[in-house]
């Protein structure tokens, strides 16, 4: 990544919990890095195509996981989808 600058913004509340919660849950070494993800993500010049193909085939997975019973807690369901986010934004920089 080139050059920072500092930013000052007035977020609501609520966004700054989820900022803040992403970070304490480890998947943002900081509300910065998290935001940088965000903006990177929706500036428009990314290719989600091959993304959402990945989750397409995940949800079969799943739906197929599911009909044989197969089946895992909604928290490590949360923390898996975390880290695929993250791994996502990391890959992209």
């Amino acid at each position: 990544m080139g050059a920072t600058e500092r930013l000052v913004l007035d977020l609501p509340s609520e966004i700054v919990a989820v900022l803040r919660e992403a970070v304490r849950r480890g998947d943002f070494h900081s509300e910065s890095e998290a935001l940088s993800a965000i903006v990177r993500a929706f500036g428009g010049d990314v290719d989600f195509e091959e993304d959402i193909e990945e989750i397409r085939v995940q949800i079969a997975e799943g739906m197929a996981e599911a009909d044989a019973d197969e089946v895992i807690s909604a928290n490590e369901v949360h923390a898996e989808l975390r880290a695929k986010i993250k791994a996502i934004a990391d890959q992209r920089g």
